[in-house]
């Protein structure tokens, strides 16, 4: 029996289409059907037909290269074997040729090797890529279940998310910026563990600022850093390298570290060079909230002392604060805020004596950046889990694409094994096109001159020259 050959594979591929769509039609005028139900049908229609042609595609270029007389010289056939993989279109399955190299004895299969498909790959990049895209903003769970039709577990979103690893945003700089001005901003978040334990996944964002975009404030030129599990030292030493690599230094006047005031943020102050400490108002409004939550009538007086940078007047209310206290716990709560704010009184007088600053959204983003998906939902991360996505959210946020980078341990592949020539690219296309010409002349719904769905469909693709 005589195999059909790929133009007869894509004509016939095509016609099946056609008719699947008319029997669509005839549905929707027939039974009813909504526009959901009617996307979702042609979808899977559509689906379909993509993976009949990529199988097709497939195994017409593992043909080309079989009969290939440069391949002859260096490739000695083996066997056909078949193979299984998942693609954003759904699963597919293909015929493919395996082969022994004539120099130095080791096995291949050509064709995949030219697709960059790996020995032991069951499901292609772009799913893979579809999986973490997804599962950096919602679960593993919805994540599998958006990437591709077939059904895909939470373990192979996490298998994804391992194969590309720590990922971080590498733009190539061709000349270092100048500013005057430079802001850090820093925080961390509390995730719990798969174990019960807890950890803190640090953000760092750097920034040039604030500016209008509209009309809502934005940071310019911000860049996102996160980490888990480093020490203090290596990360202060990591942000360093980053203003060394992107910015002229020199021409650097002030640098602003802003945070709520923790030992690990302020360590910052000294490896950056030429950097002052700024506490977040979020949580310095916090502790004065705290200290007058049963004498409310002593906040407009602490701020007062703080907007005008005066430490002694803080100090006096405070102590008042103490004294009409009525409850030991209540004494306890003011001298909490006190200590707080007094150990941190190089950053919240720094707002009155500082035109330059602008103050710190850290909480912010480190609910946006972080806990959105990685602490406010019940769930329990692994160490490993935690510090990948991560470093994932920053990558997102920081504009980067998972196309975009080398990703993933590509055994068995050689690309370079077989290249077609452009006098073979130039004869295939040829080949294809003229015959695919001639079938469709020939097929028996264009000559009988019956006016049907199909009919009309078909005419257009012919005199339109789709094909």
């Amino acid at each position: 029996m005589k195999k059909n050959i790929f133009e007869d594979i894509i004509l016939q591929n095509a016609l099946n289409f056609t008719r699947e769509v008319v029997d669509i039609f005839d549905d929707l005028l027939n039974k009813g059907m909504n526009i959901t139900e009617l996307a979702a049908r042609i979808k899977e229609l559509t689906d379909k037909l993509g993976r009949e042609a990529i199988e097709a595609i497939i195994e017409e270029l593992d043909k080309i290269i079989k009969e290939d007389k440069r391949r002859k010289e260096k490739w000695v056939v083996e066997r056909k074997d078949k193979k299984r993989l998942t693609t954003i279109l759904g699963d597919i399955e293909y015929e493919r040729t395996y082969y022994k190299s004539r120099e130095d004895g080791r096995y291949t299969y050509l064709v995949d090797d030219a697709l960059e498909i790996g020995r032991h790959d069951r499901i292609e990049k772009g799913v893979k890529i579809k999986l973490v895209e997804n599962a950096i903003e919602e679960s593993y769970e919805i994540s599998s279940k958006k990437a591709c039709p077939e059904e895909l577990s939470k373990q192979t979103v996490l298998n994804a998310i391992r194969e590309i690893g720590e990922v971080e945003v590498k733009r190539e700089i061709k000349e270092k910026k100048e500013v005057r001005v430079l802001y850090i901003e820093a925080d961390e978040d509390h995730v719990p563990l798969q174990d019960g334990s807890n950890e803190t996944p640090r953000l760092i964002y750097i920034h040039e600022g604030k500016e209008e975009k509209n009309g809502r404030n934005v940071l310019r030129n911000v860049h996102y850093k996160a980490y888990v599990g480093e020490k203090a030292e290596d990360i202060w030493i990591d942000v360093a390298n980053y203003i060394e690599e992107n910015y002229k230094e020199e021409k650097i006047e002030k640098i602003y570290i802003a945070g709520d005031g923790a030992p690990w943020i302020k360590e910052g102050l000294e490896w950056i060079v030429k950097s002052r400490f700024v506490l977040d108002r979020y949580h310095l409004n916090k502790y004065v909230l705290k200290a007058t939550s049963k004498e409310p009538k002593y906040r407009d007086k602490i701020w007062r002392a703080i907007n005008e940078g005066d430490k002694e007047g803080v100090k006096k209310v405070l102590d008042e604060l103490i004294k009409a206290a009525e409850e030991e716990r209540e004494k306890e709560k003011v001298k909490e805020a006190k200590r707080y704010i007094l150990n941190n009184w190089e950053g919240v007088e720094i707002y009155s004596k500082d035109k330059d600053v602008i103050g710190c959204s850290a909480e912010g983003h480190i609910s946006h950046v972080f806990s959105s998906r990685l602490s406010r939902n019940p769930l329990g991360w692994s160490r490993e889990g935690l510090k990948l996505m991560a470093k994932l959210r920053v990558f997102s946020k920081n504009g980067g694409d998972l196309r975009e980078i080398e990703w993933g341990k590509r055994e068995n592949i050689n690309a370079e094994s077989y290249k077609l020539t452009k006098k073979q690219i130039k004869e295939a296309v040829r080949r294809i096109k003229t015959s695919t010409n001639e079938k469709i002349n020939n097929i028996t719904v264009l000559n009988i001159g019956k006016v049907t769905p199909i009919y009309r469909i078909l005419r257009a693709i012919k005199y339109a020259q789709v094909i």
